[in-house]
């Protein structure tokens, strides 16, 4: 499966490459174009920001790094750490250097390709090594959800629907047990519930202190229940607020399909990449549909009823 995130992952890596390669000419250029190119891509610098309010860096700390004469090699705490010192310290070079070129700047030792090369080698590779770890933790969970997805619209559906009808409440926590089961089942540490946050509780979470972190959110279409699009968007709201509160730059809901119908997300991402996506303050949200309906075989059905949820109805019913 070609994921957005396995896309990113490539861009950044040719961009990586391109720097490398470039002559003393070019390289301010395609050093401004790869930082460039990060900040435009939401999901990428949602990661950042993620990492820079972990751990805060002030401008005065950066501006001291760079004007002492003697700089003592930094000590980080983490990748997270040394890729957000990474990333400021080459933008404030950046700046102060203003169109003279950075890499004959007098912030950096030895003659231009040792400039050069401290300048990937130290500052450059520690981004986007932070940037392809955090891709593949998104790329991972997107693979047990989407292994979730089939297992029970394959193998399971029937036994699930059973416990959803045999029930007359808390039809999302029949749905949670299962979801959790499968994730606890294929390696994932402590899927439960979360304490509750500012935003309430989400559905499942797992090790929030950790890279391996999720937050996804679960919601029914069900219209015999009175479950339709306004329970999706309330979803949405949820998992956005679930993500602010917990500082996570990607959230995920997963909705439960009930009805002889076909969710079609019309997103941001449209037509490239599997779960549908959209970008929203700065943040990733994943829509993952698990087909639960059981009736007629796909073979005999006439025209299929079509559902459609578009980037501007979940932005429009978006509750602050």
């Amino acid at each position: 499966m070609n994921y957005m995130s396995h896309n990113l992952r490539t861009d950044l890596q040719e961009m990586l490459n391109r720097l490398m390669r470039s002559s003393n000419e070019q390289f301010a250029n395609n050093l401004k174009f790869l930082l460039k190119k990060i900040e435009e891509n939401h999901q990428l610098k949602g990661i950042l920001n993620e990492a820079a309010s972990i751990f805060p860096i002030t401008e005065i700390e950066i501006e001291e790094f760079a004007n002492d004469s003697y700089r003592e090699e930094m000590v980080f705490e983490s990748e997270e750490n040394r890729a957000t010192f990474s990333y400021l310290f080459l933008k404030y070079v950046i700046k102060i250097c203003n169109n003279h070129e950075i890499h004959r700047s007098g912030y950096f030792d030895g003659g231009v390709d040792q400039k050069k090369e401290a300048i990937i080698g130290d500052f450059i590779v520690p981004i986007i090594n932070l940037l392809h770890e955090k891709l593949d933790k998104s790329n991972s969970i997107l693979y047990l959800l989407e292994k979730y997805k089939k297992r029970v619209e394959w193998f399971t559906k029937q036994s699930l629907i059973a416990k959803y009808k045999n029930t007359d409440k808390n039809y999302e926590q029949i749905l949670e047990d299962d979801l959790r089961l499968f994730l606890f089942d294929q390696g994932v540490d402590y899927p439960f519930s979360t304490p509750k946050s500012t935003s309430g509780r989400a559905d499942i979470v797992s090790l929030l202190d950790s890279d391996e972190s999720m937050i996804i959110e679960i919601k029914i279409f069900d219209k015999q229940k009175g479950y339709d699009k306004k329970r999706i968007f309330g979803g949405f709201t949820q998992i956005v607020s679930y993500a602010n509160d917990y500082s996570k730059p990607v959230g995920f809901l997963v909705v439960y399909n009930f009805d002889d119908i076909e969710l079609n997300f019309k997103l941001s991402n449209e037509g490239k990449d599997w779960p549908p996506s959209i970008i929203f303050n700065h943040k990733t949200f994943y829509f993952i549909v698990v087909n639960c309906f059981e009736g007629v075989s796909a073979s005999k059905k006439g025209k299929l009823t079509e559902i459609l949820i578009t980037s501007e109805e979940l932005s429009a019913n978006f509750e602050n």
